[in-house]
């Protein structure tokens, strides 16, 4: 399944990306070397990869409260959380979080051949 991938435009420093994969947020921490503890994008366990921070989320805006004093409640829900490890790794969503991962290698190969 093909994912509509965007990069949000700006600067990028120190290879911090964030972008919208179809209706989701994200953002990761790419590097120029491939590293110990990164996300090995053939099979997403730990291992040598470029990806080494890596959260796909939704915020989800909810009202609430009485007509009178009405709140607004602010949610995150995440999908996908990696941090030298994963944390969150939903089921419904690999598809989507691999497909993310080879494009941000591909992507970050291309930018350092250039």
């Amino acid at each position: 399944m093909d994912y509509n991938i965007k990069i949000e435009e700006g600067k990028h420093r120190y290879g911090y990306m964030k972008g919208i994969v179809d209706h989701f947020r994200w953002y990761a921490l790419v590097h120029k070397e491939e590293t110990e503890y990164g996300i090995d994008p053939m099979n997403l366990e730990s291992g040598w990869g470029r990806i080494t921070r890596l959260c796909i989320y939704k915020d989800v805006v909810e009202f609430g409260g009485s007509p009178y004093a009405p709140t607004r409640n602010m949610r995150r829900y995440i999908y996908a959380n990696y941090k030298r490890e994963w944390d969150i790794l939903s089921k419904n969503h690999i598809h989507m979080v691999k497909e993310l991962i080879n494009y941000l290698e591909r992507i970050y190969s291309l930018k350092l051949v250039k």
